[in-house]
């Protein structure tokens, strides 16, 4: 009898190296956090989260720098462990397929992108306030948005069985699926409900105590932008 060739791992559950890496480090992080103490964290809540009055005094850059770096680095670190768990959990499932199309330094490049769009976007109601921003959850809603085109094309459903991944929806077959519009409804509705309710179980605003549900907004448009521009970058090279 010939040796059975057990079947592939499911592509989908199989998360891809990056995927993991990133959120072995988010969950080091926050241990480390944890484990060092109270004034660790407050020191780096001050070195490395996103604080809007930094862009206006130099002496909230601790240490010097901080305010441009922390445009990148406040996704690093969060409000606690629910808020980093439920960040890991959505960058396991968006995170996966998007990684699987564009490879891992397209991925990354989305996800700052999204990251640095987040914080951008908290300058327009906070300009010069002093509020922390902290959590992975724009660049995580970049990464949601970018997998749209992904999860919705043609085919998808057969890259968990071992499939290749499909071709993309282009802009206007995105625009003409209902499954994908009804996705971004239901995401923008949440933010806006979360931010009229200010309801949490995972603070994003530590000096508020709620959902920075306009970095999710920010990271969210600049993650679908980005997708399109890196996957148009990947066919020309193909």
């Amino acid at each position: 009898m010939p040796p059975v060739t057990p079947p592939a791992a499911a592509p989908m559950f199989n998360a891809p190296p990056l995927v993991v890496g990133l959120v072995v480090l988010l969950l080091l992080i926050q241990g480390v956090e944890s484990w060092m103490g109270e004034d660790f964290q407050i020191w780096t809540l001050y070195a490395f989260s996103f604080i809007p009055k930094r862009l206006l005094e130099n002496a909230l850059a601790t240490p010097y720098g901080a305010q441009v770096w922390s445009f990148v680095t406040y996704a690093f670190f969060h409000g606690g462990w629910f808020h980093v768990l439920s960040n890991c959990m959505w960058l396991l499932v968006f995170g996966t397929p998007v990684v699987r199309y564009l490879g891992n330094l397209k991925a990354l490049v989305l996800m700052a992108v999204s990251a640095v769009a987040g914080a951008a976007a908290m300058l327009i109601p906070y300009w010069g306030d002093f509020i922390i921003l902290v959590g992975a959850s724009a660049a995580v809603s970049g990464a949601m948005a970018a997998a749209m085109p992904i999860m919705y094309a043609p085919g998808f459903s057969r890259v968990a069985s071992g499939g290749e991944m499909p071709r993309a929806l282009s802009v206007g077959e995105l625009l003409r699926n209902r499954n994908a519009l009804i996705f971004a409804a239901v995401f923008f509705a949440l933010q806006l409900l979360t931010g009229a309710s200010e309801a949490t179980m995972g603070t994003a605003l530590i000096s508020e105590g709620v959902v920075a549900w306009e970095a999710h907004l920010g990271g969210f448009a600049a993650g679908l932008v980005m997708f399109y521009v890196l996957a148009a970058r990947k066919a020309s090279q193909a």
